[in-house]
């Protein structure tokens, strides 16, 4: 996994500032779409897109906190800071989220919650790791105790469109129960692992789900809009998950 041994150093580094301004004194600014960003999701951004470059020389950058996109041959797509909400409140559930396109293609991706130092990695054709544990989908975890969507703050609110997705999965012994944690890279990266069942998601940037579909799909999951077409950088909705799961749920949206 050469990028992987590449990506790490640099995200770790990047891991350790954020956490030395955890709980701490932060300048917290909010974005014309009401988001709010840090000057540690600068400040962090800046450090991955300086060591990145170094190391891959040439290579573009799609950040969340950068207004131009830089498309090359190889392109960085970065989220300093996923779930910067939680970040500022003082819950540490929040990651810093790097993938690697060739082309449009993602060929790897790290996402590290730097509260727990629990890495999740993927280089295509290889697989998807947490902790040097390789990940599989293919167990069915909710039989044990019903099936975790996460999903959406929006989603969350729609009654209607819940309820349709917990007649799809009345079959389900324990039934359904959905959550919402609030950073989506990490959401998917759990998924992946086989914590959630399902994400559902819409109007994500690419930097909150580039790694993870990588991480989803090397973990023999299903990722896919909501109607079925694929995810690229161009995406509007994502469903990913368990493919059993995914099946069932995706006729409800």
């Amino acid at each position: 996994m050469k990028y992987i041994e590449t990506m790490r150093p640099i995200i770790k580094k990047a891991g350790d500032f954020v956490m030395s301004h955890f709980r701490g004194s932060i300048e917290i600014h909010r974005k014309k779409d009401l988001s709010v960003v840090t000057n540690v999701d600068l400040i962090s951004q800046e450090m991955l897109k300086h060591e990145l470059s170094l190391a891959l020389p040439g290579s573009g950058f799609i950040a969340e906190e950068s207004k131009d996109h830089d498309i090359q041959e190889f392109t960085w797509v970065i989220d300093p800071i996923d779930g910067t909400k939680n970040f500022t409140r003082g819950i540490p559930y929040f990651c810093i989220n790097v993938a690697l396109m060739q082309g449009a293609e993602v060929i790897a991706a790290v996402t590290y919650y730097p509260a727990m130092d629990e890495w999740f990695y993927a280089q295509k054709g290889e697989g998807a790791w947490r902790n040097g544990i390789r990940l599989s989908m293919e167990s069915r975890g909710w039989t044990q105790a019903g099936a975790l969507v996460v999903v959406s703050d929006f989603r969350l609110r729609q009654c209607e469109l819940l309820g349709k997705i917990k007649h799809q999965l009345k079959d389900i012994e324990h039934g359904v129960r959905f959550r919402v944690y609030g950073a989506a890279a990490l959401d998917l990266a759990y998924c992946a692992a086989g914590s959630y069942d399902a994400v559902l998601f819409e109007n994500l940037g690419w930097w909150d789900a580039a790694a993870g579909t990588l991480l989803i799909t090397e973990a023999g999951g299903m990722v896919c809009q909501h109607d079925r077409s694929p995810v690229d950088r161009s995406f509007r909705s994502l469903i990913a998950g368990h493919k059993e799961i995914c099946d069932l749920i995706v006729p409800a949206l």
